[in-house]
């Protein structure tokens, strides 16, 4: 069979199909990288270099586990680095009274402390704090949406405190419908359960 030729005429037609494919390639990658969070991002450079940035999420979660076993605050603090960010879980059960949304007195300055540590990247990193109660209904005047938002928003009050601008932070009340993975809660009895799903987290995205 005898191959085509193309005439001076028509050969622009190539280039132009090679631009459009290139386009098309681009704008597909671009979608791709879109969906991916800014932690998981972190990730793949990290595990492509093999080398933890300074001001990554991995880091900051080093530098508060590192205080959290210092100050012994396991029980009421802990860490999870996920592909939406680092959270930073408080136990709602001990931070707070039962039914009530003003931090213990006791607990002020650790809740100041940790969240200090957080400051030095305040000008990178946004940050949601995330109120969560479990399944039981409030017996009193409030109820377990209006709870949750009420410790979230307790907790965006130190977060704001210790120096981070407001409008890099943003509330979420979620009451019982945002369950923690089942893996979290292998042993546990039913009471244990529930007091890991009475949480406020703050994350860093």
């Amino acid at each position: 069979m005898k191959r085509r030729t193309y005439d001076s005429d028509e050969g622009w037609l190539l280039s132009y199909a090679d631009l459009i494919t290139n386009l098309l390639v681009f704008f597909v990658m671009l979608l791709a990288a879109a969906d991916i969070s800014q932690a998981k991002m972190q990730q793949i450079a990290e595990s492509i270099s093999g080398v933890e940035q300074p001001e990554s999420l991995s880091a900051i979660q080093e530098e508060i586990d590192a205080q959290i076993e210092r100050e012994g605050l396991q029980e009421v603090i802990s860490t999870q680095l996920t592909d939406e960010g680092l959270e930073l879980s408080l136990n709602s059960g001990l931070v707070f009274d039962s039914g009530s949304s003003i931090v213990r007195g006791e607990h002020e300055g650790t809740l100041q402390r940790m969240l200090g540590t957080l400051v030095p990247y305040r000008d990178k990193y946004q940050f949601a704090v995330e109120g969560h109660t479990d399944e039981v209904p409030m017996l009193g005047p409030i109820t377990n949406w209006e709870l949750s938002s009420g410790r979230a928003n307790a907790v965006r009050s130190h977060l704001q405190a210790v120096g981070v601008e407001p409008e890099r932070i943003r509330v979420e009340g979620y009451a019982d419908t945002v369950k923690l993975d089942e893996e979290l809660l292998v042993g546990l009895s039913e009471e244990e359960r529930l007091a890991r799903h009475r949480r406020v987290v703050v994350r860093v995205y």
